[in-house]
């Protein structure tokens, strides 16, 4: 028991020896943080429900992936989307611009939506009721189609 308290007591008197070797938001071993949230594309890989403004409007589930493709990140658009999305067998890619906009762009790097944020969880085109696009997280709104 002596040799452990000594071990111990020379660890954290050596400089660098007592920090733990790692990622930077594990506290101890018995109580960790939460990682940092991530930034940038990565903070918005995962399912998005998008579809026009207005009640009883379609919606569909869009998935930005991580992987690249010409114009940014991979983006998957299921055959629902048709009738919630016009052109949406354009859609190809999606990434955020400088500016934090979300870009969803057709193979060639033409923007074909650019959203803009609303608030805290939304997303949405320019454009009167009837023409914008709404785009969120599809968690937080519950879509499964």
């Amino acid at each position: 028991m002596r040799m452990i308290i000594l071990l111990a007591t020379l660890a954290l008197a050596i400089p660098g020896l007592s920090q733990a070797q790692g990622p930077n938001w594990i506290v101890d071993a018995k109580h960790k943080a939460e990682p940092p949230m991530p930034t940038g594309p990565k903070a918005y890989v995962g399912a998005w429900s998008v579809g026009k403004d207005g009640e009883g409007a379609h919606v569909c589930t869009v998935k930005f992936n991580a992987a690249g493709v010409i114009g940014g990140y991979q983006l998957v658009a299921t055959k629902a989307c048709a009738k919630a999305v016009p052109r949406w067998k354009e859609l190809y890619a999606w990434r955020v611009a400088d500016n934090g906009d979300i870009v969803m762009a057709d193979a060639t790097r033409k923007s074909v939506y650019v959203f803009h944020k609303l608030g805290a969880d939304g997303w949405a085109t320019k454009g009167g009721d009837r023409d914008r696009l709404l785009l969120q997280r599809a968690t937080k709104v519950g879509v499964s189609k």
